[in-house]
Order: structure tokens, then C-alpha cells, then sequence
């Protein structure tokens, strides 16, 4: 099963042309600020010094960034051979903007798609003619013979039962890859939640969309809890980006490990983020001050690691700790698992077991 390689993430703008329901950055969105040019090239040289060659562009809108073609110009130049942004795809409905993008170096366009009709696609963006504007530069795109293409979309209960529809109308225009991503409670996200969450469980439009992906069509998943996605384990998002999700929170986790101070989005929330296992394992880490590998399920027959980690105060190495959670800690349940005898005193099943080999190698009562 493929990792996606490391890809250093750059924030451009927090200026947004979009107000969406879902986005987790809303309340950090700022019409007049874009990230400095200096703040820029200093994260671009940091990535090239460590080794990476994929550099994502991201905002807020990216694309707002005065200096943006000049910005992919200079990631080329620097010596990054893949630059992908993220995007609404507004702005490259204008003549010109997608050609500059592309002679600058821009090699892969991913835009934020999350309706397949003007009424639904502009609902959720908060704009409307949005949908005309980024349909328009997502055709641009598409004729772009060396341009990779790919579409986002933030699944939530506004568009879930309609999900493979919007797919295959991205496919009839020649789309050939989709990121789908769970909603994350924070923003406007978690100001909306009520009307955004959405039970997998409870509707076949998920299913049928995952489907698509035995037709040859490349299908991502961001955020989106395993258990899910049994019987397409294949499509497990990799564990290996939960490094992503903690940079992206990375001074909120360094001021708890070397102050103490309590994670600021704590509470109701925990219960529907991606991150509730790993923080609530931070947390314990801190108050035992040392966590072994969770044991493997009664009914898995490999043997368990006694490798543990040590709280090690202020100098306690966030990454390491992320690693070692990834790979002792990070276990899940499957449907099996709601049958089984044993299932409140069980951890679950290893999250790399589980994309290489099926929940249906856990068996209940076994």
C-alpha cells in the first residue's frame, strides 16, 4: 500500500473569496492579510533543506496572494519539482491566470468542489456564482495536457446523499481523482456542526461513492474515521499524515509539552475530531509519565511489542511521540469488534493491520 510522499505545506493568505459553512479557518480569515514574502521563502528554504521536493500551496485562497505566480516561479527555482495548490478555483476562470501559473512551474491544480449543482455547490462556498467561476477554471484546467488535475470535497449531511452524483459529474468532465474530506469541528465548521455532521452508518450515499474507486477512479480520504471505511480499508487515509494534523496545531501541542498549557479546543468538540485519540493519549503520556504499546486483540494472533515512551518533561520530542503513537498506539474497531464479549476491555487492532489486511481479520470471541 502506497504512503504519499512528504510534501511540505505553505500557508500563502488567510484571505478567502469563499465564506464556506465548513471551513475550520473562518474565524482566522482575513480579507486584507497575506502571509509575507519573507515568512514564505524562509518555510520554502526550510523544506528544501530537509530534503523535500513537493511543496502544497495553501491559504485561506492561495491564488489571492499577490505574489503568487512569482511564488511558484521561485519554489522551481529553488529546486522543488512538484508545486500543487489548493484552490476554489475562481480565479483561474480568468484568460491568462491558469497559462502564468502553469510557465511559472505550477504542475497539479486540486479545487474545492462540493456540490455538483449551482444550488448546492454555492450554498455550501457562501458565494453565489461561485460554482459558474470554478467550473469554468476546473475546464481551463483540464485541457492542460501536463497539468495534474484533482477535485476536494468536505462530505458532510448538505451533500452525502448525493455524493456519487457529484462524483460522476466531475468524471463525465474528466476528473480523475477525489479527495474526500470528513468535516473537522472547528471554524465555521463547528458553528454549523449541527447541520454539517452526518452518520456514515445511517446512509448508503458514502458507500456508493467509495464504489467508484473499483472503476479506476483514484479515491483519497482525509479525516475520515476508519471504521467507516470497512471493506474498503484500502482507501484508509495513511497514518503517517497525522505529522500534517500536528503541524497544523503544532504551537498549541509545544506550549502543552514545554508549559503545560491546556489544549484550547478541548470539550465538546473531542468527541467528533480526527485527533481525539492521539490527544487524549498526549494527555496521558503527561499524567504517567510513561505509555507502553497498546496489546493486540485477543483474536489477532501476532504478537504484541513491549516497547513503550517516556514523558521526558520539557524536552519531550513531539515527533518521536507522534511516531511511536502511529505505530504502538493509533488502534481501532471494527463492527466486529460491537459483537465481541471481550470489546470492553479490548483496544482494538493496529491501524496499519487494518489497511493491509481487513477488519475481517478481527474475529469476536476467537
Amino acid at each position: 500500500m502506497k504512503t504519499p510522499e512528504p510534501r511540505l505545506w505553505v500557508r500563502l493568505a488567510f484571505a478567502c473569496n469563499n465564506r464556506c459553512v465548513f471551513c475550520l479557518d473562518g474565524d482566522q480569515n482575513d480579507p486584507g492579510k497575506a502571509v509575507s514574502m519573507k515568512d514564505i521563502l524562509g518555510r520554502l528554504r526550510k523544506g528544501r533543506s530537509q530534503g523535500l521536493t513537493r511543496v502544497v500551496l495553501s491559504g485561506g485562497e492561495p491564488t489571492l496572494h499577490p505574489r503568487f505566480i512569482e511564488l511558484v516561479r521561485k519554489a522551481k527555482a529553488m529546486g522543488y519539482t512538484h508545486a500543487q495548490v489548493i484552490t476554489n478555483g475562481r480565479r483561474f476562470c480568468y484568460p491568462g491566470f491558469l497559462d502564468q501559473c502553469v510557465e511559472a512551474g505550477l504542475r497539479e491544480v486540486t479545487f474545492s468542489m462540493h456540490g455538483h449543482t449551482r444550488q448546492l455547490h454555492d450554498k455550501l462556498v457562501g458565494v453565489p456564482g461561485a460554482f459558474v467561476q470554478a467550473i469554468a477554471g476546473l475546464s481551463a484546467a483540464l485541457k492542460k495536457p501536463r497539468l495534474i488535475v484533482s477535485v476536494d470535497v468536505v462530505v458532510n449531511r448538505l451533500n452525502v446523499k448525493e455524493l456519487e452524483k457529484l462524483l460522476r459529474f466531475y468524471i463525465r468532465l474528466g476528473v480523475r481523482e477525489f479527495d474526500l474530506l470528513h468535516p473537522v469541528p472547528f471554524g465555521r465548521a463547528w458553528d454549523n456542526w449541527k447541520k454539517l455532521n452526518y452518520d456514515p452508518d445511517r446512509t448508503t450515499g458514502l458507500r456508493r461513492a467509495l464504489a467508484l474507486s473499483r472503476q479506476g477512479i483514484r479515491i483519497w480520504t482525509n479525516r475520515l474515521p476508519a471504521r467507516y471505511l470497512e471493506g474498503f480499508e484500502d482507501l484508509i487515509q495513511a497514518p503517517e499524515k497525522l505529522h500534517d494534523e500536528v503541524r497544523g496545531r503544532e504551537a498549541m501541542f509545544k506550549a502543552f509539552v514545554r508549559k503545560g498549557k491546556a489544549f484550547e479546543c478541548r470539550g465538546e468538540r473531542c468527541r467528533h475530531c480526527f485527533m481525539q485519540g492521539f490527544c487524549a493519549d498526549l494527555l496521558l503520556l503527561r499524567k504517567e509519565r510513561r505509555l507502553a504499546s497498546k496489546p493486540m486483540p485477543e483474536c489477532l494472533p501476532i504478537a504484541g511489542s513491549r516497547e513503550a515512551f517516556a514523558w521526558n518533561g520539557k524536552r519531550t520530542d513531539l515527533w518521536k511521540w507522534t511516531d511511536f503513537y502511529i505505530r504502538r498506539r493509533y488502534h481501532v474497531h471494527g463492527s466486529a469488534c460491537l459483537r465481541c464479549p471481550r470489546k470492553k476491555r479490548c483496544e482494538g487492532a493496529p491501524i496499519q493491520v487494518v489497511r493491509s489486511r481487513g477488519f475481517s481479520v478481527l474475529a469476536p470471541g476467537r
